[in-house]
């Protein structure tokens, strides 16, 4: 099933893997809902707790997408898994390797057209986290291998235009992904997407290196970015939209 096929469903229900019929729970109030992963010991899974409404109150502020300021809380045995075409999985520290039920159930979500963003928390490539991500990434994807996305990938200029790529901390310049032909499935940010935004009330709960606010700023198109790329998939490679990008380009260098 094609990402954009999940997002119709949603509506008025459909068939998951071994479930049966389901038909959704959720108010229509709102076109993105963000999901985190819940996984591991006590709030192991719960790094960054501000950021999905942080994030809520960028997207509502910045764009025509009606964002829920509400954290769906999501594990994988969960049935309702199956609502949420977006995934967010975050940590700092090492984790116990999921069990196969969680594997394949995983895997039944991605064939779905489930997208998901993985966010090393800790932005220290070798970490914990780290370590336990790729570990489990091969057994969800046994015979796929994360690769460096391209500067003209998609997810660059689904919404703003960007070169940069940036979080809390700059130490990794670029995204890694799973691609499943022409789709990326899983964007995995190395430097702390989620640090860069988390608000705790109208403060940042964060300072940003070694960039400062500048750097913020980019973190923050990033995050819109990666959420439209989800949204959206490949729309913007359609021949129609890419003049409107060239012009897009030519007006950012002048």
């Amino acid at each position: 099933m094609k990402r954009r096929e999940f997002l119709k469903v949603l509506l008025t229900g459909f068939l998951a893997p071994g479930l049966g019929f389901i038909t959704p729970f959720r108010p229509k109030k709102y076109d993105f809902y963000f999901a985190q992963l819940v996984y591991g010991k006590g709030l192991q899974w719960n790094p960054r707790p501000g950021v999905a409404r942080s994030l809520a109150r960028i997207l509502n502020q910045r764009t025509s997408i009606p964002s829920s300021p509400e954290r769906v809380e999501i594990r994988l045995n969960n049935p309702q898994l199956f609502f949420y075409p977006f995934l967010y999985f975050s940590g700092e520290d090492e984790f116990e390797p999921f069990s196969e039920k969680e594997i394949i159930r995983l895997r039944r979500w991605f064939d779905a057209g489930g997208f998901m963003l993985v966010d090393d928390a800790l932005a220290e490539p070798g970490s914990g986290f780290d370590q336990s991500f790729q570990r489990e990434l091969k057994r969800i994807f046994p015979e796929a291998k994360l690769t460096r996305l391209p500067s003209d990938h998609t997810v660059f200029q689904s919404y703003y235009l960007l070169d940069k790529v940036v979080g809390r901390k700059a130490g990794v310049p670029y995204l890694s992904g799973i691609n499943r032909g022409d789709l990326t499935v899983l964007i995995y940010s190395q430097n702390d997407l989620g640090g860069a935004i988390d608000r705790s009330g109208e403060n940042f709960r964060y300072p940003v290196e070694p960039g400062g606010e500048a750097q913020r700023e980019m973190a923050i198109r990033l995050f819109v970015n990666i959420i439209l790329y989800a949204l959206t998939a490949n729309y913007k490679k359609d021949l129609i939209h890419i003049p409107f990008i060239s012009e897009r380009r030519k007006r950012t260098l002048r």
